[in-house]
């Protein structure tokens, strides 16, 4: 069965466009001429097979937007049609049309969201389908918002972090390359054959030789640019990064905390939608996306699965922190464990935004030291010279 969009005039003469479902084209009309629609246009929708990748902004802004609608009334299949009308010339349009038409045929939300793993991951899935399940398909959608936005949150947290860093960092590379390259270098005819301080001799030193391996130099950064472009693009250059990072001592336990937040904050989210805990937990594992911490908790899946309890099994575990087990087995006996899990990955993305605080207000300070120190050096190395008159008398 395909999807056809028609064009049309309301009772108020006002030209609408909305969608159809049939076998043919023929089918089609027919089906809007029994509806007594004045149509004036149809043509069927053509599917892009390649489909597509969504931001997880957009796929937060699509969750919230189709909780809305669910909760105004409109059934699932014309909840989507309207945010297909809506997103018509936007990236999510091809997503929404696949969609529309598996709701059509009688496929449940959950698989047809299974056939875009790149736009929708497991746990979001299972939340569906658990939902489905227990008929709380609305809720489910709130509760997958919440945690995108949490998610989302904390990126934006890191990545503002390291911005200002880093575009001092590169600002420091621009002024030291001009001071190498150009500054220094027409100074060279102004001090030659002169008795010159042991601070200019280093200076022009270093300008000379960055003059004489200026392609080497060059070559250098482009590998590097080319390395950090391979490692953020690439599949296998990103795999490479994080086996990098993942054994960075500092940047490891961010990564750590990062992952810990995120896989209780999922978890609790399965557990509320009514999971059991043990599933809840598993299906939550490829949020961690830490080597460490995942065979850690596959070890732990293993204790529970043989009895033991959920506390025991992740005590001395690598990479979790006592913290976590201690509050989970008080959450255990208390009965509630999913506000437990919401609270300890609370801790942890406070943790993290005062740790990246912390480091941030300390690299800015050293990296404006470093900058003032550099200039400051270079010209004092050149200002020291002009000093001793004696040395421009002929």
């Amino acid at each position: 069965m395909a999807l056809f969009r028609y064009e049309a005039l309301d009772e108020k003469g006002k030209m609408v466009s909305a969608i159809v479902d049939a076998d043919s084209l023929l089918e089609a009309k027919q089906k809007l001429i029994r509806r007594q629609i004045l149509v004036t246009k149809v043509t069927q929708i053509k599917k892009n097979k390649s489909g597509c990748s969504l931001k997880k902004s957009e796929v937060l802004s699509l969750t919230r937007e189709l909780a809305r609608l669910l909760e105004a009334g409109l059934p699932l299949f014309e909840a989507l049609s309207v945010l297909e009308e809506k997103y018509r010339n936007l990236k999510a349009h091809e997503l929404l049309l696949d969609l529309c038409d598996k709701i059509r045929a009688g496929q449940p939300f959950s698989l047809a969201l299974e056939s875009h793993p790149i736009c929708f991951d497991m746990l979001y899935c299972s939340m569906i389908a658990n939902a489905e399940r227990g008929g709380h398909l609305i809720k489910a959608l709130h509760e997958l918002a919440h945690l995108i936005e949490r998610q989302l949150h904390v990126r934006k947290t890191i990545l503002g972090a390291l911005l200002y860093p880093a575009l001092l960092s590169v600002f420091c590379l621009i002024v030291l390359s001009v001071l190498l390259f150009f500054v220094i270098p027409s100074l060279f005819d102004l001090f030659e054959g002169r008795s010159l301080h042991p601070f200019t001799c280093f200076v022009f030193a270093c300008s000379r030789f960055a003059l004489k391996a200026k392609w080497f130099l060059a070559l250098f950064a482009a590998l590097l640019l080319g390395a950090a472009g391979w490692s953020f693009f690439s599949e296998k250059g990103r795999y490479y990064a994080k086996k990098v990072l993942f054994r960075a001592p500092f940047i490891s336990e961010l990564l750590a905390t990062v992952a810990l937040s995120r896989f209780f904050r999922a978890a609790a989210t399965l557990i509320e939608g009514g999971l059991p805990a043990l599933f809840a937990l598993q299906q939550a594992k490829p949020t961690l996306r830490h080597p460490l911490l995942e065979s850690s908790m596959q070890e732990a899946f293993q204790s529970l699965s043989q009895g033991e309890t959920l506390q025991s099994a992740l005590q001395g575990r690598a990479g979790i922190p006592p913290l976590v087990p201690r509050m989970l087995g008080i959450a255990l006996e208390g009965g509630k464990l999913s506000p437990m899990m919401h609270q300890i990955a609370s801790i942890y993305e406070d943790d993290l935004e005062k740790t990246i605080e912390r480091v941030t207000s300390m690299v800015q300070p050293i990296l404006l030291l470093a900058l003032g120190g550099m200039v400051g050096f270079v010209l004092l190395s050149v200002l020291l010279p002009l000093t001793d008159v004696s040395s421009f008398a002929t």
